[in-house]
């Protein structure tokens, strides 16, 4: 049986690698592209993976968006963390149906809709960030994924201290994790992993030796992850002449309990 779209859902249009949308159907509304637009009314009810026309007769494909397409259609607040880097982060996280998570600089959203499409209905993520303005873009980003209800959004600095605890995982994205490994670590289920995201080497080194000096985080290791796509055409299969180099470095640690003096 085909499955087929409705109103309020998400969809992936695909034209071409640089024309994919992402959009929220709605009855009455257009999505508009360099190539001619394309009425919603027309995509509702198509069978995923169906082929359709833009108004200047450009084709187009009807598809269901997979976690990496929701990137082309989010709003953003600020920069995001790539799937290169989210899909290495979630596999070492260990989280999955039912986990209890925290996230904290959720910026734009993009690793929270990652992380959420993970724990399923029984987990929930508790998302924070000092920006409302961060936190409303994150939101619509979320619904957008029909992933809202999995996540709580609050308002705070999680430096100074966090609402929940016996959390299964903590990822942070902020500026100076290396302020926040107390406060993270009275939040994480023993065992339980610590996931920061950094751009700068000299940002690694404080958080590493936070970590080291807290007493309570061990297992650590850092992390890079360069990605390269191919071109292949007959007789011309080569690396592609642009890629998406170093984005950040992730930081991995677990949290174990303090040896008795």
């Amino acid at each position: 049986m085909l499955n087929t779209t409705r109103e309020g859902e998400s969809v992936l249009v695909y034209i071409d690698d640089k024309r994919k949308f992402t959009v929220k159907l709605e009855r009455g509304r257009v999505l508009g592209t360099d190539k001619g637009f394309i009425s919603h009314d027309v995509l509702i009810g198509l069978p995923y993976g169906s082929p359709v026309k833009t108004s200047t007769g450009v084709q187009a494909y009807l598809l269901k968006p997979l976690r990496q397409d929701y990137l082309y259609g989010i709003l953003r607040s600020t920069q995001i963390i790539y799937p290169k880097d989210a899909a290495l982060m979630i596999y070492l996280s260990g989280i999955g149906c039912g986990s209890k998570v925290g996230e904290a600089g959720v910026g734009s959203g993009a690793l929270s809709i990652a992380i959420a499409s993970i724990i399923c209905d029984e987990g929930r993520l508790y998302g924070y960030d000092i920006s409302e303005r961060a936190l409303e873009v994150a939101r619509g980003n979320l619904e957008m994924a029909g992933l809202l209800h999995r996540v709580i959004l609050s308002k705070r600095d999680i430096r100074e201290g966090i609402d929940v605890d016996s959390l299964d995982a903590f990822f942070l994205d902020i500026p100076d994790p290396w302020n926040a490994i107390k406060t993270v670590s009275i939040s994480l289920k023993p065992s339980s992993p610590l996931l920061a995201y950094v751009p700068t080497v000299n940002q690694v080194e404080k958080t590493v030796l936070a970590l080291r000096e807290s007493g309570v985080f061990r297992d650590i290791h850092v992390y890079e992850v360069l990605l390269r796509e191919y071109s292949v055409e007959k007789d011309a299969v080569r690396p592609k002449t642009r890629m998406i180099g170093h984005t950040g470095y992730i930081i991995f640690a677990r949290r174990v309990l303090q040896v008795s003096s």
